[in-house]
């Protein structure tokens, strides 16, 4: 494992050295996972889904809400439901 020393500018920015933009394949608009143990911060690159495997995961679920008997309405419903239970977990912390 190599290490370099990077500066944060004012606006909280690094810049990836070159050699690991290369070796991990980073290129303009990559994403990145950030994480903290309070001491270390690690960066993780991450691959976004393709169109394609995006649509077929929305094939089996439209598949699947057919099969029990769900409707659009019923959808709606759910995902109502879950953005309400979202904010009021998010309200507790």
């Amino acid at each position: 494992m190599n290490m370099q020393i990077v500066s944060v500018s004012s606006k909280g920015q690094i810049a990836i050295p070159v050699s690991y933009r290369k070796e991990l394949s980073l290129n303009e608009g990559s994403k990145l996972a950030i994480f903290s143990d309070g001491e270390n911060i690690i960066l993780k690159p991450i691959a976004l889904p393709s169109e394609e495997s995006l649509l077929s995961a929305l094939a089996d679920m439209r598949e699947y809400a057919k099969n029990a008997g769900l409707d659009d309405d019923n959808v709606k419903d759910a995902i109502k439901a879950s953005r309400e239970e979202r904010r009021v977990d998010e309200d507790s912390n």
